[in-house]
This record gives C-alpha cells, sequence and structure tokens, in this order.
C-alpha cells in the first residue's frame, strides 16, 4: 500500500511538472558560458515523440549553455533524408545548437565520441533524448558537485552522465569497435576500474527516463535482440574484449556495473581513435 501510495505521488509530480513547463518562457540562445556542454543522441525513430520535447525542454533551461546533437544514420535512406532535412529546420532558430548528423547508421560509442570532440568545454554531459526534465533541473545541476566531477552518472543511469576531457585523455574514447548499441557502458567502467579511476553518483529529483522499447533501429529490419533493447552484435564483441568471472580471480578486477570480475584479453586494448587536445 506504501509502495503504492509512492508510485501515485511520483507520478502525480510528474504531471504537475508538465503542467510548469507552459509558465516557463524561451530566451534568445547564445553560447554565454563555457564551463560544461550537453550533448543529446537520437535517431529518427524518436525524433517527434521524444527528442523534440525534451529538446524543447533543454533549449529553454539553457539557451546560454552549448548544446550538440549527435543524429544517427538508418537503413532506410529515404526516410532519412528527409528527417535530416527537417532536423536542420527544426534547430536552425538555436545558434547554440551544434548538429552532427549521419546518414548511414554509427555505433552509439562513436555518437558519445562526436559529443566529446564537438564540445566548446572541458565537461560534457550526455544524456539521452528519453528522458524528461523539471524547469529546477538547471538549478539542481549547478549547485550540486557533479560539474566538478571527471566522471560521475546521474541516478546510477548512463542515460544522463557527465565525462570530462580529461577522462577520455586518461582512459581513452568510447570503443567504436562496438559496432551498433550496447554493452558500452560496461566497457567503459571496465576500463575505469583497471585504471583506478572512481566513478561518482549523484541523484538528482528533476530528471528521469521516459520507459520505451525500441521496435526498430537504424541498424537494419532484422536485428538480434538481448535483453529487450540492446543488440547482440556489441554483446558478442564485448565477449571477444573480456573475460568475465562471477569470483575473484588473479589479474581480474571487479567491475560494479557488471556485479562481476573483468580481465582484457590479449591484443584487445582499445584503439586511439581521435586526437584530443
Amino acid at each position: 500500500m506504501i509502495l503504492r501510495t509512492k508510485e501515485i505521488l511520483y507520478q502525480l509530480y510528474w504531471q504537475l511538472v508538465k503542467i510548469s513547463w507552459n509558465f516557463v518562457p524561451f530566451k534568445e540562445s547564445t553560447v554565454q558560458q563555457f564551463h560544461y556542454s550537453i550533448g543529446i543522441t537520437t535517431y529518427v525513430d524518436r525524433y517527434e515523440h521524444l527528442f523534440k520535447p525534451f529538446f524543447l525542454q533543454l533549449v529553454k533551461l539553457f539557451p546560454d549553455t552549448q548544446l550538440i546533437i549527435t543524429s544517427n544514420g538508418h537503413f532506410d535512406t529515404v526516410r532519412q533524408k528527409q528527417y535530416m532535412e527537417d532536423m536542420r529546420i527544426f534547430l536552425q532558430p538555436y545558434p547554440n545548437v551544434k548538429l552532427v548528423a549521419y546518414a548511414e547508421p554509427q555505433s552509439l560509442s562513436k555518437l558519445w565520441n562526436q559529443l566529446v570532440l564537438n564540445s566548446y568545454s572541458s565537461r560534457v554531459l550526455i544524456c539521452n533524448e528519453d528522458l524528461e526534465i523539471s524547469p529546477r533541473f538547471r538549478h539542481e545541476l549547478e549547485h550540486s558537485a557533479l560539474l566538478n566531477s571527471s566522471i560521475a552518472l546521474i541516478n546510477k543511469s548512463w542515460s544522463h552522465f557527465l565525462i570530462s576531457k580529461e577522462t577520455i585523455k586518461a582512459i581513452g574514447w568510447f570503443d567504436e569497435r562496438f559496432p551498433t548499441i550496447g554493452n558500452e557502458d560496461e566497457d567503459y567502467e571496465s576500463r575505469l576500474a583497471i585504471a583506478g579511476q572512481e566513478m561518482q553518483f549523484f541523484h538528482f529529483r528533476g530528471i528521469r527516463p521516459i520507459v520505451t522499447i525500441p521496435e526498430t533501429y537504424s541498424y537494419g529490419e532484422n536485428v538480434d535482440i538481448i535483453n529487450q533493447k540492446y543488440l547482440k552484435s556489441n554483446k558478442e564483441f564485448f565477449d571477444t574484449k573480456w573475460e568475465i568471472s562471477a569470483q575473484a580471480k588473479e589479474g581480474f578486477c571487479y567491475v560494479r556495473i557488471l556485479d562481476a570480475y573483468v580481465k582484457l584479453r590479449t591484443g584487445m586494448d582499445t584503439p586511439d581513435f581521435y586526437e584530443l587536445n
């Protein structure tokens, strides 16, 4: 009964949040602060019902902040071409927005790397587009210690995380040998753990995921799905790259996200994909 009441109150709170956005005005967009950038990944199937609402919330709260969007390609080239044209027109009024768009499908690792590469700032808050924020999200963000972190998760989720260029220099890029989507976070946490770099965690009330299960993917009509929404191709590469053990073993390192121990297989070091000044 108590859990049910909490869930009702939680849903009521977010209904009130949606209403409150009607009273938040748009301000002129211009990049004035460089302490951090915000990056968003998206693709055609999420453009109308997820990306647009989330983006419009962001531009209201962050008119002076660089927003970087990496838009993935799609196997349906005709549909993708129209989508790219529509997105460029939609984003044109916002000078603080940088769009990196692909016609052909790319890995999520590459999309994340491009957000870092195109950031004016030393830190990037990277977000999925299937999120919702409250009008107090910026206040919550800037009055936390998250923006002083090297790498940190919000609400223990890689749907919204901060990474610094210093971390990229120390740990390396997200591994673009993962061909599609899934397991990139497990790979990066494994590398962080081996390097002895601590991940930080912050709890924010003003952001939540909109739970969605993709019906289609950028990569093709017949893709093998695991764990409801990730692709088997990435899991196969992860298993090629790492040895995993449920118990502690010599040469293995414990990884939080896996709740297991890993060891990098010989010859599977992550390539240095880009130079970072």
